[in-house]
């Protein structure tokens, strides 16, 4: 029995979704129409997938009224449209009207065929085509017939005949024009003779085909090039970029060469148009264009072709206009978005389209899935460079064909492997000629980062390989390769490696003992272990050490120096030095420790209150530049800097030491100087500062007089909270007009010299009127009499001045 009460307990139920027999009806009560269940029954055997039938329409609702809830929601009308379909994007999926239809083009995907013999096909609803060849009516009219692949001849007037079309005939064809054109550039030469026959008799007539190569886009501004191999007749290349929505508006680049730069104020859709002739292209370079097509034309010795970020979606067929091609640039296309479902991946499809000369393939950011493991060597022998390196968008990962997402391998010959930012997790099995990527041996650079999953404990570089130059692994959980005696190492990068292991081989050798050619070691937050090696790498210059789990001292077990005497003895051009472990020992440094390092700019060293003694001389250190040592235990007095004329950033907070903060003087450079929660007992006047902006030394204990800082001139913020200051030089502020904050709070100083400074303060504002300047008094005597109204007068000025 139905249900007679449409809202029963809360349910919104229809009565004949209950005790009814025919099945149609209840497909509809549940929104699936049986005419789309007919459409989608078979079409898996016909190649079609589940993105096939992704619709604006959902199959279900009619098109009209799903874009006016857009335009409702949005106000996008138009744009919605742009972006489901058009010339350059297959609809798909069913396409429901409801009223009128406009627009230049529709490409939809149909079904051709019952059963298992029915096939996946293309067309056009089409407004405004451009044909093979155009009509020869006259008037011509966007009704006029238009004949595809058909014989022409000339009859009698002069006008073009077009016969049938040949059935035979298959791809596009040249477009003609009954009026005669122009020649517009002196590039635009003649390309081919035509052998007719008129009046019985052989005449040759030349022809141009393939002048201009028009490329389609949408773009403000445009750098482009087009390499020749020679120029016919010293005659240079023109260039013409035209507005697609008005051919009135263009621009000209009459004799220009290979290269054009184009600016304009709006992004539009443009013809990238170049005159010269396709036989002589050697090369092709336009980047960020949103081109969506490439135009038809044979490039018979063309080398590079580099389209990189467009938005291109199917894969061209390189075999046929390309046949010579050595290098190609396809990276950050939506290659995913191809017409053909069966050219979605990276796969024997798509690579069979390229020939097998090729050397340099870079496809980065334009698959998404998996590769099938020896597609790339099995059709490129000769492939130098596989680059396959994601900046955003599409990457390769595991799917249902690969769960592993195996490494693609390659030939012997590379030299350049990138799959940076990829989810890639095994590396492959080596067959033949073809090879996983730890058994090359020629390999000059290897970049694995960011493929978080790839595991392999094994991990290791051929040892037959001696041109290995550059190797990542960062954001991997690969370990710490032995690399020892690669003379042809120049970096190494295990940045957030989480299975770096250890720096030392079981047998406690150094894993980069003499890579002569060593310049650049990072292991940035990447769990290191173990001791501190001796560098045996000479050109040594970046040792990035920062957030590991260094213990320091020696290997053979010896701890009584977290840094030893010998560690950079090998490594006179050492530039940068950064360590921070929370394992550090509690020991000290060698005191000699960097007397090798006389080409020393950076060093930071944090033990987390760990490290103690006296820190080492920096006497050779000329070039030191950062010297960051804060958050240790350091004792004893701090370094002056004299031998140091260099320096810029000096932070040495949260230490022990004691003693004088030193007299600085003649340090030029110096910016800015963290001496703050230490256990400083003295401050001495600084000399010739003339750029020091910033000076804290808070928290510490230090008495006597606050000194003249007239010798710093451009000084900014002046933090001295929390001292045992007594008194105060008379005009010690007197002349620091640049000054903004000044914190001596929570001090001893008397009323005579809290006067003082307020005295000097308004010397300081009538010398350099100016307001927004902090001075923090609190925790001192209070200021009396006159300095009460100076400091009235100068919080009327814009100042702020705590005290009490």
């Amino acid at each position: 029995m139905g249900i007679t009460n449409p809202k029963l307990f809360g349910l919104n139920a229809l009565s004949f979704l209950a005790d009814v027999q025919d099945k149609n009806t209840c497909l509809f009560s549940l929104n699936l129409p049986p005419f789309d269940l007919d459409v989608i029954r078979g079409s898996q055997n016909a190649g079609a997938t589940r993105n096939d039938w992704v619709t604006l329409s959902r199959l279900s609702i009619p098109i009209y009224k799903q874009v006016d809830r857009y335009y409702r929601d949005s106000i996008r009308y138009i744009p919605t449209l742009d972006t489901k379909s058009g010339v350059n994007r297959t609809l798909f999926g069913n396409l429901t009207l409801n009223g009128s239809l406009s627009g230049n083009a529709i490409r939809y995907r149909y079904v051709d065929g019952n059963g298992i013999s029915a096939t996946i096909k293309i067309a056009d609803i089409s407004t405004s085509r451009a044909s093979a060849w155009s009509s020869s009516a006259s008037p011509l009219l966007t009704t006029s017939p238009i004949s595809y692949g058909a014989r022409v001849g000339i009859i009698t007037g002069g006008a073009l005949q077009f016969g049938a079309q040949a059935p035979s005939v298959v791809g596009p064809r040249l477009q003609t024009t009954i009026a005669p054109q122009l020649k517009e550039f002196n590039s635009e030469f003649p390309t081919h003779k035509i052998l007719c026959n008129i009046g019985g008799k052989p005449v040759s007539l030349y022809a141009m085909k393939g002048i201009p190569l028009i490329f389609t886009g949408f773009f403000r501004n445009l750098n482009a090039n087009i390499g020749l191999t020679a120029l016919i007749n010293n005659i240079p290349a023109s260039w013409k970029i035209v507005d697609v929505d008005n051919p009135n508006s263009f621009v000209r680049f009459a004799n220009r060469g290979s290269s054009v730069s184009y600016r304009s104020t709006v992004s539009k859709e443009r013809y990238i148009q170049f005159y010269y002739t396709s036989d002589n292209i050697l090369s092709i370079e336009i980047n960020s264009a949103n081109i969506f097509d490439l135009p038809v034309a044979k490039f018979q010795n063309l080398v590079t072709f580099n389209l990189a970020v467009n938005s291109i979606s199917n894969f061209p067929d390189l075999n046929f206009s390309a046949p010579n091609l050595q290098n190609l640039y396809l990276d950050r296309n939506p290659l995913y978005l191809s017409e053909t479902s069966t050219e979605r991946k990276l796969n024997s499809n798509v690579v069979s389209k390229i020939p097998t000369s090729l050397q340099v393939l870079r496809l980065g950011s334009t698959f998404y899935g998996s590769i099938s493991q020896n597609i790339i060597a099995n059709r490129f022998a000769n492939l130098t460079t596989l680059d396959l390196s994601r900046d955003s968008g599409p990457y390769f990962h595991p799917d249902n064909d690969d769960l592993n997402s195996e490494l693609p391998n390659v030939t012997n010959v590379c030299e350049v492997y990138n799959v940076r930012s990829n989810d890639f997790r095994q590396f492959g099995t080596s067959s033949g000629s073809s090879k996983n990527v730890k058994e090359l041996e020629n390999l000059v650079s290897l970049n694995l980062t960011g493929n978080t999953n790839l595991i392999d404990p094994t991990f290791t570089i051929s040892s037959l390989n001696t041109k290995i130059q550059s190797i990542s692994i960062s954001d991997t959980g690969l370990p710490c390769p032995d690399l020892s005696n690669r003379q042809s190492l120049v970096s190494f990068d295990a940045t957030y490696a989480r299975n770096i292991g250890s720096i030392f081989t079981p047998s406690d050798v150094y894993k980069f003992d003499n890579c002569g050619s060593l310049n650049i070691l990072s292991f940035y937050a990447s769990p290191l272990t173990g001791a501190m090696p001796k560098f045996t790498n000479p050109n040594l210059s970046y040792i990035e050490f920062r957030y590991t789990r260094l213990t320091g001292g020696n290997i053979d077990g010896d701890t009584t120096y977290v840094i030893p005497e010998k560690t950079f003895e090998l490594t006179p051009n050492l530039t940068y030095f950064l360590l921070q472990s929370p394992l550090l020992l509690t020991n000290q440094i060698h005191p000699t420790a960097f007397s090798y390092t006389p080409n020393l700019y950076y060093l930071l060293y944090i033990s987390y209150g760990r490290t103690t003694g006296n820190f080492p001389s920096l006497g050779v250190c000329r070039s030191l530049t950062y010297f960051v040592i804060h958050y240790n235990n350091f004792t004893g007095n701090m370094p002056n800097f004299a031998a140091n004329p260099s320096i810029y950033y000096a932070d040495l907070s949260f230490n022990s030491f004691s003693g004088s903060i030193p007299g600085l003087k003649n340090l030029s450079n110096l910016t800015y100087l963290y001496l703050y929660n230490n256990q400083f007992t003295s401050l001495q006047k600084f000399e010739n500062l003339p750029n020091l902006v910033y000076f804290y030394a808070h928290n510490n204990q230090i008495t006597g007089k606050i000194p003249d800082f007239g010798d710093c001139p451009n000084l900014f913020y002046l933090i001295l909270f929390n001292n045992q200051f007594t008194s105060y030089e008379p005009g010690a502020f007197s002349k620091i007009y640049r000054i903004n904050y000044i914190d001596i709070s929570s001090n001893n100083l008397s009323q005579q010299s809290v006067n003082l400074i307020i005295n000097d303060l308004f010397e300081n504002y009538n010398t350099v009127n100016r307001g927004g300047v902090t001075v923090n008094l609190r925790g001192n005597a209070l200021p009396s009499g006159d300095a009460l109204d100076k400091i009235e007068f100068l919080i009327s000025k814009g100042w702020s001045i705590p005290y009490e």
